[in-house]
């Protein structure tokens, strides 16, 4: 049943973590080429990513600021998330108090991150 679980929350995760974004990089028409065609490029640009934990590592102070460490895959490097008072946390799906993140260390979770800014948006257990 657990593997069952990390398998639905590594689904989630995935689906959770991508976007599908159109971005078109149009020349201005009146610069191009007769005799050339518009391109048009379409593609998927990840702007979050998650960190699966089976023992969450996890610094958390009074005023909600801290971080996360951990690794995306097996074979990446550790890195480090910055939690802010704006991260979101939840527990079945219930939103709970950031504060309560601090019961899982040691314990599974799932962070989502910014790949830009690194901050963590949510933890969801």
């Amino acid at each position: 049943m657990k593997n069952i679980t990390q398998i639905i929350m590594a689904a989630l995760a995935f689906l959770i973590t991508t976007q599908v974004v159109f971005a078109r990089d149009l020349p201005a028409i009146a610069n191009l080429p007769e005799g050339k065609k518009l391109e048009i490029r379409r593609g998927i640009v990840e702007t979050t990513n998650a960190i699966e934990s089976a023992s969450l590592r996890i610094s958390l102070g009074s005023d909600l600021n801290g971080f996360v460490e951990g690794k995306v895959c097996d074979e990446c490097e550790t890195i480090k998330v910055i939690i802010t008072p704006e991260t979101k946390v939840y527990e079945n799906n219930i939103e709970v108090p950031l504060i309560r993140a601090k019961n899982r260390i040691g314990r599974f979770a799932t962070v989502f991150y910014e790949l830009e800014t690194k901050n963590v948006s949510a933890i969801r257990w």
